[in-house]
């Protein structure tokens, strides 16, 4: 077998990944059989997890870098081969984030299947552009031996990344692979126990008692305890007293633990219907003097009234690009309206008031453009370091997370857990999952 065969070989991974997530497609066409619709996603999720984007991380770390050393290969065609990568990774944590969603119970057909097109149209171009225009240029450059190093290579970058995204189902495990985390690569860890809109109180209080489980073990490990919740898995919609008792009791744990680390409860932010309801739940744990930071989205429009009154207060606010597309009344509309909301956003959070005030800003996106352009911005206000942060999934744009950790910055990885197994890419916030996540769309 020709060694680039071998690499040809290599995408039948991401060809039989095409198939798969067509067939989800088309289950979501169905009426009805909820549990039909589940388990396909289930086998999507876990695919795109376990093969996917391992698969395009190991190209990007052994195959490109060598390409763009080549005479022979055109510069533009290796940066748009990363860009599709990267444009990949993102669109895989969307199709995760609604798969967290829907295991939830927020079944949106209509725009799951929206970003599952996207993924399929993605992920056909890329492999066209990886065998029509880069193969056959690495076939004139490279001997039969450099060709086989590569593929070996990708090979081993692949199942390394593939152990790296897993994420076990218990706290005991998750705090393990956060210490990892920090001792091999300097990244902190934000921990998440998957779960959003529930409304049975023996549901709610497995939340709240893995949540604190695992704070106290991050304490334990000498880790800070550092937390995410969804206010919706804690009962918002159903009791919103009981729901602050339960985030009253995890804050009190946040607090408890060691000190002299940032130990923070992070409230996520879901739909529109709720920004209220999770402001008013933040203020009243800062009330408490408790550790409560808020996720702020930059899609919405009133996110910019919304920030005024955190700028002057020592508080965490983590900015999410966002989910839980509205319409122009509500929504800044298309990407780089989006985009020039965030930054918007982030300037203010970026003033020298706000960290006189205390103010810790939190980036939560995968937009390696943008971030790297808010380093700099804060690097030219004066904030050093260690006084704001940069938070993307855990195993999302994990070059982006080395590189800005290698340049000095705090990174958080968003870390979920729970749920019988691996919650890799699970967006936090808006693209984050779990929705996980609430992150928000990179």
């Amino acid at each position: 077998m020709p060694p680039t065969d071998h690499l040809r070989h290599l995408h039948d991974r991401l060809r039989s990944g095409v198939a798969l997530v067509s067939q989800l497609e088309e289950v979501l066409h169905e009426r009805g059989n909820p549990a039909g619709k589940l388990a396909a996603f289930a086998r999507v999720s876990d695919y795109l997890q376990d093969v996917i984007l391992p698969h395009l991380r190991a190209e990007r770390a052994a195959l490109y870098p060598e390409a763009e050393r080549l005479h022979g290969i055109d510069p533009p065609l290796v940066r748009r081969l990363n860009d599709n990568c990267e444009e990949l990774e993102q669109q895989v944590a969307r199709v995760l984030h609604d798969h967290a969603r829907f295991r939830g119970g927020v079944h949106d057909n209509v725009g799951c299947r929206r970003h599952i097109t996207a993924l399929v149209r993605l992920l056909r171009r890329h492999l066209q552009a990886v065998e029509d225009e880069l193969l056959p240029c690495l076939d004139r450059e490279l001997s039969d031996g450099d060709l086989y190093r590569i593929y070996e290579r990708i090979q081993e970058v692949s199942f390394d990344e593939e152990l790296a995204g897993r994420v076990p189902a218990g706290a005991e495990a998750a705090v393990a692979a956060a210490r990892r985390l920090r001792d091999s690569q300097g990244i902190d860890s934000e921990l998440f126990f998957l779960g959003e809109y529930v409304s049975d109180p023996q549901l709610v209080e497995r939340t709240v008692a893995t949540t604190i489980e695992a704070c106290r073990l991050l304490g334990s490990a000498g880790l800070a305890a550092h937390l995410s919740i969804d206010p919706t898995a804690l009962g918002l919609l159903t009791d919103p007293d009981a729901c602050r008792r339960s985030a009253e009791r995890i804050a009190r744990s946040v607090a408890a633990q060691p000190l002299g680390r940032l130990n923070l409860v992070m409230l996520d932010m879901e739909d529109l219907t709720l920004v209220e309801p999770t402001l008013r739940l933040h203020r009243e744990l800062l009330a408490l003097g408790l550790p409560a930071g808020i996720t702020l989205q930059a899609r919405l429009r009133r996110t910019a009234d919304d920030l005024g009154p955190l700028l002057g207060q020592p508080t965490a606010v983590r900015l999410v690009k966002g989910a839980f597309p509205l319409g122009p009344e509500h929504d800044h509309q298309g990407g780089r309206a989006v985009s020039a909301a965030y930054l918007a956003l982030a300037t203010r959070m970026l003033a020298p008031a706000a960290r006189e005030a205390g103010l810790r800003p939190i980036f939560a996106t995968h937009d390696g453009t943008l971030l790297l352009r808010l380093a700099a911005l804060a690097q030219s206000e004066g904030w050093a370091p260690d006084q704001f942060e940069f938070e993307m999934l855990l195993g999302v744009r994990v070059d982006l997370q080395r590189r800005l950790r290698r340049e000095g910055f705090s990174v958080r990885a968003h870390l979920p857990f729970g749920t019988g197994g691996q919650a890799s890419a699970l967006p936090a916030g808006g693209e984050h999952p779990a929705e996980a996540l609430h992150l928000g769309e990179a």
